[in-house]
């Protein structure tokens, strides 16, 4: 892990978000026999304690180094959280008052439901598991801008995958831009306040309105259509604001803040020399 920390948190975030998916499956099932319309695969049920169990499994992994994934100051973290808020709401504030025809779908349960999936089981791998697992490593050689564009840019291009279950590439290829910086202001907020909960909240809001106000993305998050309008270029830029916003809520002179809420979080004796040279 000390020779390629990269490798090792990426390797963990997939290992961690398999088990995920697999066990929220297994907690589902029995409750899709006994409920009806209850869905085996995206069961609200299965996430919460699927979130809950492989939680305890990292910080049971690496006992009895790690604080947790939740403790922290919740405080800024649902504070900064509202940058990303902002990020999707601005388009859709700006469709509605441009006179856009906005067909908003009812919150069904399968869209909470795959909201929630999406907003605990991918902050759990991709913040919780991959930047805790960078942290270990680099708390002290200030490279928290590093591991929040990495973290984002493997955020991003996994939804690349979308393609595989008929996705509109065009549109996948935008979403994959602007979940690279969903991932960067998401990495920075779990950086800076210590705690994943304002993570899978945001993300979870995120999802909901992204598919409630969407014609061109299913019920089960799939984007299904191809005509772009101006709003989507809106949401580009908007995207590249917000990694920048990120990348400043990461600037120098938070280091040492960060640095102490890092080796709070990590209760190890590894004393490293801070290197001043950050992407």
């Amino acid at each position: 892990m000390e020779k390629s920390p990269v490798l090792a948190a990426a390797v963990m975030c997939f290992l961690w978000f398999v088990v995920f998916q697999l066990l929220e499956v297994v907690i589902n099932l029995p409750f899709s026999m006994m409920i009806s319309g209850y869905d085996a695969k995206f069961g609200t049920i299965g996430v919460v304690i699927s979130t809950i169990l492989m939680m305890g499994v990292y910080r049971w992994w690496f006992r009895p180094e790690f604080e947790g994934m939740l403790k922290g100051n919740l405080p800024l973290g649902f504070l900064l959280g509202l940058v990303e808020l902002g990020y999707v709401l601005i388009p859709f504030a700006a469709g509605l008052l441009a006179g856009e025809k906005i067909q908003i779908k009812p919150i069904s349960l399968t869209i909470f439901s795959v909201s929630l999936m999406a907003g605990m089981g991918e902050e759990l791998a991709f913040r919780g598991v991959f930047i805790s697992t960078l942290m270990r490593e680099w708390k002290n050689q200030n490279k928290f801008r590093n591991a929040a564009v990495i973290s984002g840019t493997i955020f991003g291009l996994v939804h690349a995958t979308n393609l595989f279950v008929g996705a509109d590439p065009v549109r996948t290829m935008l979403q994959v831009v602007g979940s690279m910086s969903v991932g960067i202001i998401f990495s920075a907020i779990y950086m800076r306040g210590g705690s994943l909960l304002p993570c899978m909240f945001y993300h979870t809001i995120h999802d909901i309105i992204a598919i409630a106000a969407s014609g061109n993305v299913s019920e089960d998050g799939v984007i299904t259509g191809a005509k772009l309008s101006w709003t989507d270029g809106l949401e580009m830029v908007l995207a590249i604001v917000m990694a920048a916003v990120a990348l400043y809520i990461l600037r120098a002179a938070n280091n040492e803040e960060m640095r102490e809420l890092w080796n709070r979080k990590w209760k190890n004796d590894k004393a490293e020399i801070p290197e001043q040279n950050e992407v």
